[in-house]
């Protein structure tokens, strides 16, 4: 059966090759060539182009084949620029458990975190309730009072004690690692997991394979039986102590008399992708040594699911990424294919990065090991979901403030377009021209903005705006036009930070910047009352009176929804904001 699957598999491949991207031999933007692109990009058969994956190369081959079928120059190794990034954590082959020198079965018994480190320890256990060491106002629970953890394992219950409670107080600070790592902050060698009843009725044992950094102890999860068994000297039960503690609501702490050896093997399972780069060469024969680069992302978050950045988590489905992004690659084929029949002055270096979604690895890959002299770049133009121009003819474009000239050159082209411009003036923000302003380079962002169909299986094709994407297309190969033929380089100018502010200890805090309605008169989205226009949400669209529905897919009822999923991101990531006005569901993103 496998066979049969990695036989079906490559013929997908070798046909989706046969339909590459093959020489237009007509160099203008064609709105009907724009939508060819996104037509193979988006299609299902490419099952949303995630990064390392063979749907990934075929798009990378795609936009290759176009290059060298229009005559471009390939840079690189034959037009790609390859790199490797951290796919995921999985179990290795070395993994051991015994429990009072009776061995255990890996996958039966127990499993090892992907945050757990690779070791091999022994230990007495102490059992360490749920692990929480918390204080306030009105309730101070810890597990750790009194306890020498020093060179012992912790046994630790998953959950919250009090979680059947509607609004448990320590929610935001019960996830696995972040027990973990309190644990590990008392002196704990190692930590036992071990899912009660409230918690978990089926007892499953959780699953390796995710993308995370490990932490300095070795972690491991174990089922009740095999808790049972660490307790047994005890006289009590993991179900006993589960239902003591919710009766008398406080922290329940012992030695258990018991040994726990351990061998933990966790691996790092590498990837590689690949940006693809081709060259425009400048007619003017000093110019032609400077380059403006042109880019947009090609990959996309594949079948979304849980772990990924879909906005629908529960769903399992081609997530397409027709205006993400393959309405940006659309542009820049089109736009450099008309550059290189047109021969600016400067040269042209026309990038799709890979990798994007997992955090611009591609650009900043590129940014790092340069094809050409990094400062020769005289400017870097990103195009990021360019499909999807309302009815208000709005295009964003970011980084104005970036280089000197850019207003100007912007507002003077765009009167024969008239375009909406919604103009942001910092360098830095959710996609790839972030790595470039990093290096001190003029940016300009172009987008229509995100959606309610963003990281969904709805971002299809039929919902593309074929002529505003034209247009777009149009009006940024004349900015493109602009810069590469001025004898002057454009002024670089910082624009607010060149990267995200570093974390120096501490539990990060982090601000949307709006100020939220705490009445709790309603439960179906938090209110924002006012915007501080400085702060993140304000630069990114929201408006007074939005009713915030969702962050990153999660939906949003209340100010505690809020509050738990904000503390979950860290200074510099991106958060898609869902929201209300007038009726209408709309999204945006915003940079922390």
């Amino acid at each position: 059966m496998k066979l049969i699957k990695k036989i079906f598999v490559i013929a997908v491949i070798v046909q989706l090759f046969a339909c590459g991207s093959k020489s237009t031999h007509n160099p203008e933007i064609l709105q009907e060539e724009q939508f060819a692109h996104i037509d193979f990009l988006a299609s299902d058969s490419l099952m949303g182009r995630l990064p390392g994956t063979p749907f990934d190369r075929v798009a990378a081959k795609y936009i290759k084949d176009f290059f060298e079928g229009n005559r471009f120059e390939l840079l690189g190794k034959n037009g790609y620029q390859f790199f490797e990034f951290i796919d995921h954590q999985d179990i290795g082959d070395n993994n051991s458990l015994s429990i009072n020198k009776h061995s255990k079965i890996l996958g039966t018994d127990y499993a090892v975190f992907p945050f757990s480190s690779s070791d091999t320890i022994s230990g007495a256990v102490v059992f360490v309730g749920y692990g929480i060491n918390f204080k306030n106002d009105s309730l101070i629970w810890n597990d750790f009072d009194n306890l020498n953890l020093s060179d012992k394992w912790a046994l630790i219950l998953r959950g919250d004690p009090l979680m059947d409670m509607d609004k448990s107080p320590f929610t935001s600070i019960v996830s696995d690692r972040h027990k973990a790592m309190v644990a590990m902050e008392h002196g704990a060698m190692g930590v036992v997991f071990v899912s009660g009843h409230r918690f978990d009725a089926k007892d499953e044992l959780i699953t390796s394979k995710q993308k995370t950094f490990p932490i300095a102890i070795p972690v491991l999860h174990v089922n009740r039986t095999m808790a049972n068994d660490i307790l047994s000297g005890t006289g009590k039960t993991i179900k006993g102590i589960e239902d003591e503690t919710s009766a008398i609501k406080k922290p329940i702490s012992f030695v258990s008399g018991s040994n726990v050896c351990a061998r933990t093997n966790i691996i790092t399972k590498k990837k590689s992708t690949q940006n693809v780069v081709a060259l425009v060469k400048g007619s003017d024969p000093l110019l032609k040594h400077q380059y403006v680069v042109v880019g947009a992302h090609f990959d996309h978050i594949g079948m979304g699911g849980k772990g990924s950045s879909s906005r629908m988590p529960d769903t399992l489905a081609v997530h397409n990424g027709a205006d993400d992004n393959a309405s940006g690659v659309s542009a820049i084929l089109e736009i450099g294919h008309k550059l290189l029949h047109q021969k600016p002055k400067r040269s042209i270096v026309v990038v799709a990065f890979g990798a994007e979604e997992m955090g611009l690895l591609g650009s900043r890959f590129f940014v790092e090991n340069p094809l050409i002299p990094l400062d020769s770049i005289v400017a870097m133009v990103n195009i990021d979901m360019l499909g999807r121009l309302d009815s208000e003819n709005t295009l964003q474009v970011g980084g104005v403030k970036t280089a000197v000239e850019a207003d100007s050159i912007l507002n003077a082209l765009n009167a024969s377009y008239e375009f909406n411009l919604a103009l942001a003036p910092q360098g830095y923000g959710p996609s790839d021209h972030a790595s470039f302003y990093a290096k001190n380079i003029p940016v300009l962002f172009f987008s229509t903005g995100a959606h309610a169909d963003y990281h969904t299986p709805n971002d299809d094709i039929e919902f593309i705006n074929i002529e505003g994407l034209y247009k777009a297309s149009n009006y940024i190969y004349d900015v493109i036009g602009s810069i590469a033929n001025d004898s002057s380089k454009p002024t670089f100018q910082e624009a607010g930070p060149a990267a995200p502010s570093s974390r120096h200890g501490g539990e990060l805090k982090v601000r949307l910047g709006i100020m939220p309605d705490v009445s709790g008169v309603r439960n179906d989205g938090l209110q924002v009352l006012a915007v501080n226009d400085s702060q993140s949400a304000g630069l990114a669209g929201i408006q007074k009176g939005d009713l915030i529905t969702a962050l990153n897919g999660h939906k949003i009822n209340n100010i505690q929804d809020y509050m738990f999923y904000l503390q979950k991101l860290e200074v510099g990531s991106t958060v898609s904001v869902e929201f209300k006005r007038d009726g209408k569901i709309m999204v945006v993103l915003a940079q922390l």
